[in-house]
Order: structure tokens, then C-alpha cells, then sequence
């Protein structure tokens, strides 16, 4: 078998050694590039310096975020959350807030239901992300009666050519890690395009990802949730090519 890793992961270099030890092929074939964006000029109904509450809706929202970090530092009394045990680490080598994420099931939808039960006049948020990031959060927010800010502090822009027909395995099956619907809708230009039939089994942190997608375009979908340790995808991939 063959993993091929569209998307950047926290584990790559773990998942990397792992496979090496097994005899497994990997290779990294990044389907975007990230451009951060300019913080000046915003207007926000809260600035950073008091809202009470500000949610970093990826890593990414983390490292390209970079311009407002003195500004959160400033505001020690803030409530930091995020999607996962990855970012907090990187926020947590930043801030000396209390940063917050759900404890099982990492997705917007876990967060919002934490949310939800804290008290009534924890009212102003922020939330950090990219260009076309999901927007669940805000507007379940919105829907709670918060005062929520939008912050987008990077884009992704689609790498031409990104991957080849050659780096996929004709003999074998090629296990191909993708993280987000953007990078999935990129990776599914390329297989529209490939003249030979490949054995492909997409592999997704969740059912989201594959909202509206072919199922016919792979041969099989398998779900590893991101707060997975490079050892479990290699287990369950192993697995899965029994």
C-alpha cells in the first residue's frame, strides 16, 4: 500500500517514521498553499484587547494570526477555545489564558454545545480563521444571542499541479489523507482528470468532509478522526489492507 498526505498534519513526522519501520510508502503532496492576510484596517464591535471570549477555528488560525497575538496577551482574562489537543498546544506555548476545547469528538459542532451552557453575560466573541472556513460557529452563535467578530487571518490557494498520476502506486492501494472539503475538491479535480484507473481509498477526519462528494470517485472512504496519533491511522490503514 501507498499513503499519499494532501494536507499538513501535526503527526506528518511521526507518521513518516512509522511507515519507514513498515515498509511503507508515504509521500506529502500538498494540495494548498497558505497566504496570511493583512490585520489592518479592521473594525471590530469588540477589540481583541477585551472580548471576552476568542476561538481559533484551526492551527492555521494559530501560526497566520501572528499580528494580534500581543493584543491577546494584553487581555489575560479572555477564554481561548479551540477544535482540538493540537492546537491548544500551540496556543498554550503563546498565552497564558485558559484555553478550552471539547474534551472527545473534536468538531464545531462539540464546541457550540459547551457554549451553550456557560453563563448568559459571557456575550463577545472573536473568532480566527481562514478564507472560506466553515461558518457553523458564528452563526450558531449568532443564533445564541452573541455578539460575534469574524477575524480572517489567512487564505488557501489551490498548488497547480500538485500531484501526477505517477506518484500514485498502480500495483497497490493508495490511502489518500485529506483533511479539509477544500483540499478534497482539489484532490477530486485531479482524479476527473487521470486517464488509468488507480485504487484510491479516501481517508477523512469526518462524514462532513464528504458532504456532496461522489462516492464512486474512490473505491472506499475510511474515517480516522484528527486527534488520532500517527500509530492509530497506521493501525487502522494496515487494517483496512488486509
Amino acid at each position: 500500500m501507498k499513503i499519499i498526505v494532501t494536507s499538513e498534519m501535526t503527526i506528518y513526522n511521526d507518521l513518516m517514521k512509522l511507515c519507514h519501520n513498515k515498509n511503507i510508502l508515504i509521500e506529502k503532496r500538498i494540495a494548498l498553499s497558505i497566504q496570511k492576510l493583512s490585520y489592518e484596517n479592521k473594525i471590530y464591535k469588540n477589540p481583541i484587547t477585551h472580548v471576552q471570549n476568542i476561538i481559533f477555528q484551526s492551527k492555521n488560525a494559530v501560526k497566520y494570526s501572528i499580528d494580534i497575538h500581543k493584543d491577546i496577551a494584553k487581555n489575560s482574562k479572555a477564554r481561548i477555545y479551540c477544535l482540538g489537543k493540537y492546537t491548544k498546544s500551540e496556543l498554550s506555548k503563546l498565552f497564558m489564558n485558559e484555553i478550552i476545547h471539547p474534551s472527545e469528538n473534536y468538531s464545531s459542532e462539540k464546541l457550540v454545545n459547551m457554549i451553550s451552557k456557560e453563563k448568559k453575560d459571557n456575550t463577545t466573541y472573536i473568532i480566527v480563521k481562514g478564507v472560506s472556513g466553515r461558518c457553523y460557529i458564528r452563526e450558531q452563535l449568532l443564533k445564541l444571542g452573541k455578539v460575534v467578530d469574524e477575524l480572517n487571518v489567512y487564505r488557501r490557494d489551490e498548488i497547480n499541479a500538485f500531484i501526477s498520476e505517477n506518484d500514485l502506486s498502480d500495483k497497490e492501494s493508495n490511502y489518500i489523507l485529506v483533511s479539509s472539503k477544500t483540499a478534497l475538491n482539489v484532490f477530486i479535480k485531479f482524479v476527473n482528470k487521470s486517464s488509468a484507473y488507480k485504487k484510491m481509498i479516501l481517508v477523512v477526519p469526518n462524514k462532513r468532509v464528504m458532504e456532496g462528494v461522489q462516492n464512486n470517485l474512490f473505491d472506499d472512504v475510511m474515517i480516522i478522526a484528527n486527534n488520532n496519533n500517527a500509530m492509530t491511522y497506521v493501525e487502522k490503514i494496515q487494517e483496512h489492507n488486509e
